[in-house]
């Protein structure tokens, strides 16, 4: 299983209301993409330096994560979310586990 971690910063000034509907449209995806055994996204609580936003998924394998990452339902999602992600602010880490 991999376990896919991502967490980035947004544009200031976003409103709340675009990043709970990624959220809402992030954690839509399990059941719809396969390989996808679980996504949990969600906005940080506000603590200084950290990323505002994130999301950790478990995939079934590393074919499962590159059906993922390329898949039009998630590529949707993830235009959805650029348009008010700081560009050079983003960290992913993909784990075996």
């Amino acid at each position: 299983m991999i376990r896919h971690i991502v967490l980035f910063r947004v544009i200031e000034g976003t409103p709340p209301e675009r990043l709970q509907e990624a959220v809402d449209r992030l954690e839509a995806l399990v059941g719809v993409i396969p390989g996808l055994r679980s996504l949990r996204a969600g906005i940080d609580v506000g603590v200084q330096g950290n990323y505002d936003f994130g999301l950790v998924a478990e995939l079934e394998d590393r074919a499962a994560l590159e059906a993922f990452s390329t898949d039009a339902t998630h590529m949707d999602v993830a235009m959805f979310i650029l348009e008010f992600r700081e560009s050079a602010d983003i960290a992913i880490l993909d784990l075996e586990i």
